[in-house]
């Protein structure tokens, strides 16, 4: 179908991207699908929010580093950590501003 191909024709364009960051953001949107295995609503460790962070946020940051490049001197493996911890910190932000309301 047309995301398959498109998916397709970016995977030949950057071929440093990595297919496993996809296929965790799909275990990610499993975590938050009632009736699912992996669904959760609650995470009693840092260590599993972490996971749960790193699949629906992390991933976001190494998907779409190979597209959107590195700053001169820096490669994408040394910018991959950053990129990691940007989204995981973004996804916490997210839960934090949502514990009120979700109370």
């Amino acid at each position: 179908d047309t995301l398959d191909l498109a998916l397709a024709d970016t995977k030949q364009r950057y071929p440093d991207l990595d297919i496993q960051p996809y296929r965790d953001m799909i275990k990610g949107m499993l975590m938050d699908t009632p009736g699912h295995a992996l669904y959760q609503t609650r995470y009693e460790t840092w260590d599993d929010l972490e996971i749960y962070c790193y699949r629906v946020a992390g991933t976001v940051g190494l998907m779409t580093l190979p597209v959107l490049g590195t700053s001169p001197g820096c490669t994408l493996e040394q910018a991959r950590g950053p990129a990691l911890s940007l989204g995981i910190a973004f996804q916490i932000t997210n839960i934090l501003r949502d514990v009120g309301e979700d109370a």
